[in-house]
């Protein structure tokens, strides 16, 4: 028989708590839930002692799956293939869930005919997560622009199995990070009824794990790699231009220039970081011309540097950034634009006056 709702959890290691994550799927739910642990390039038996106690659940699917490679998207896309509940999740090693997330999550879902249910987040030591940064009192019926969606690309939470199906996206295979981008963005933007409520059980961002693969250090190419794929993919493009417009800002705010950011000295910047930089800065020029716009003064030059295929513009730009003021590092380049939906100024207007500040 089917479980309502079947979750993924993938392991490359079997020092991680998986045994946590197992545990707080299975433990006093009372909803038809599967966990499958997907066992990725070790074999089940690597496994199975921290999960001793639970071996014998039905609920609990083991399964191997080897592609050599070093990214989470293979061994989730593999586990999402086995699925066949009402619903489908990620989980990942390091993380757990808050007690009855499956239930809460598989109740509010149902009654409502939520197709993506965005699911709060938190640190372990309890800081909550603020994104998405929804209209004020507004937690159904989610618009991507007007609730700033995108700004929740990871696909946390529970999904309607028929919608993803519709969708036909999944994990991008081969990158060790950003393989959640494209599915994140689709999930939000491609027609399902999205819902984010407040007051269901948390996904919780495990903090004593060793460390996590995607914070590792790696060239800005390979960084950038998930953008230069997505590039390729016509969907976007076929958008309404305020969806894509609000998809480039997202995209240039918590991608592009981190990336940029993080790597202050001209020395760190090859040939071909310079050159997928480029490559992905024109492209979104090309998505949403007018995305810049509602960037901040200091993004705005980090953004023009991205174009130059100069370390030494980004070195300069980065360094400018890091000396600016307040007003410079928050307003927009054209005070007109500066409390735009996506516009850092007001972000930090709600941030401080809460909901009333829209």
């Amino acid at each position: 028989m089917s479980p309502a709702v079947d979750v993924v959890i993938a392991a490359h290691d079997p020092g991680r708590r998986v045994d946590r994550a197992v545990a707080s799927v299975l433990d006093a739910s009372r909803v038809a839930v599967r966990a499958t642990v997907v066992a990725h390039g070790i074999p089940r038996v690597a496994l199975e002692p921290q999960l001793s106690a639970v071996l014998d659940d039905p609920r609990l699917r083991i399964v191997e799956f080897a592609d050599g490679v070093r990214s989470p998207a293979g061994p989730f896309r593999h586990g999402l293939a086995l699925a066949d509940g009402e619903f489908v999740a990620v989980l990942g090693s390091d993380d757990f869930l808050e007690p009855g997330a499956v239930d809460g999550w598989a109740a509010f879902a149902e009654a409502s005919g939520t197709d993506y249910l965005i699911a709060p987040m938190r640190d372990q030591g309890g800081a909550r997560w603020r994104d998405p940064l929804t209209r004020p009192f507004r937690r159904t019926r989610l618009d991507p622009v007007r609730d700033r969606l995108d700004y929740r690309a990871a696909p946390l939470g529970l999904i309607r199995r028929s919608y993803l199906e519709r969708l036909g996206i999944g994990l991008t295979e081969g990158l060790a990070t950003g393989e959640d981008i494209e599915l994140g963005l689709a999930l939000v933007n491609l027609g399902g009824r999205v819902d984010a409520p407040a007051d269901v059980p948390a996904y919780v961002i495990g903090a004593d794990a060793p460390q996590r693969v995607t914070l590792l250090a790696r060239p800005a190419s390979d960084e950038l790699e998930a953008l230069r794929r997505l590039s390729g993919v016509a969907w976007p493009t076929e958008l309404a231009a305020a969806r894509r417009r609000a998809i480039a800002i997202k995209l240039w705010r918590m991608n592009v220039i981190p990336a940029m950011l993080v790597r202050p000295s001209a020395g760190e910047w090859s040939a071909a970081d310079l050159d997928a930089l480029a490559a992905v800065a024109g492209w979104l020029r090309r998505l949403s011309p007018e995305a810049s716009r509602s960037l901040s003064r200091t993004e705005a030059t980090l953004a023009e540097a991205a174009d130059a295929r100069d370390a030494g513009a980004i070195e300069r730009a980065g360094a400018a950034a890091r000396a600016a003021g307040p007003a410079e590092r928050v307003l927009t380049r054209r005070l007109v634009d500066a409390l735009g939906t996506d516009t850092l100024a007001r972000r930090v207007l709600r941030l401080r006056f809460g909901r009333a500040a829209g």
